[in-house]
């Protein structure tokens, strides 16, 4: 049985992040994974620990094809309240391609396909200190996405693996539903997403789980200059197990963590 953490956690994340001409921002089967946050990452814990969310799909840009690519270097990895690693060096890359297969000015706006992989690095416990690899997780991912109106609902399937076998196999299916509210005067993003283990357990426990988060975007304009404006995103998330998503020593828990910082 794994450790698992659960915890009320403000965190502010500090990364380095590059990208090409993007498609999207990474959903995250956060649906993916964040490094340093508790939504993050599988745990480390007697025997084992569990695997990571892939950073998910972003939307589409107007380019028919867009690739996103970045790496973070992180202090912790935590996924979805599951501890997973903090000590030595946490490295996430990852890499996305959106693809928008259908673009219109009905209801339906549009429909977007994407696929990618979340990878983490680790040179400490349960990477090359401990394992004598340092590719602790490899995550896969495809989704479809559809935009109707203000409303983004869509399907996500994950692949949560662990190179240096740190944990077993994970796979996940998840649907999402996000808001577009941006143009209130004060937008929050809300987003929704529901996820069901197929096969395998994030905490390591006996019985696959169904996973729900809740969370929120709002943004605030610092400093609005038509070149470069300055925004300062304070996103707030909630992470609750439905069935058997954190089993523990005490039985199955109902919370799993929430965070909140500026990004």
């Amino acid at each position: 049985m794994r450790r698992i953490v659960r915890a009320l956690i403000v965190t502010v994340v500090a990364g380095c992040a590059g990208s090409l001409p993007a498609a999207a921002a990474a959903q995250g089967a956060d649906a993916g994974g964040q490094a340093v946050s508790p939504s993050s990452s599988p745990a480390a814990a007697a025997g084992g620990q569990l695997p990571t969310a892939a950073p998910a799909p972003a939307p589409a840009s107007s380019r028919r094809v867009s690739v996103t690519a970045g790496v973070d270097f992180v202090t912790a990895y935590l996924f979805r309240g599951i501890y997973q690693e903090d000590r030595g060096l946490i490295v996430p890359p990852f890499v996305d391609v959106g693809v928008a297969v259908y673009e219109g000015d009905g209801a339906l706006k549009n429909v977007t396909l994407n696929g990618g992989t979340w990878n983490s690095l680790h040179s400490g416990p349960s990477g090359n200190q401990g394992q004598g690899s340092a590719w602790y997780e490899a995550d896969y991912y495809g989704s479809v996405s559809f935009t109707i109106g203000n409303w983004t609902p869509g399907a996500l399937f994950t692949s949560y693996t662990s190179p240096n076998d740190v944990f077993g196999t994970i796979h996940e299916l998840a649907a999402v539903l996000a808001y577009d509210d941006s143009a209130s005067a004060f937008p929050l993003a809300p987003k929704a997403t529901i996820a069901f283990e197929l096969d395998g357990q994030a905490d390591g426990g006996d019985r696959k789980g169904t996973y729900l988060e809740l969370g929120i975007g709002p943004e605030i304009a610092l400093f609005s200059a038509p070149r470069y404006p300055v925004t300062l995103s304070v996103p707030v998330k909630l992470g609750l197990s439905l069935k058997d998503y954190y089993e523990g020593p005490a039985g199955s828990q109902r919370f799993g963590f929430f965070s909140a910082g500026p990004s």
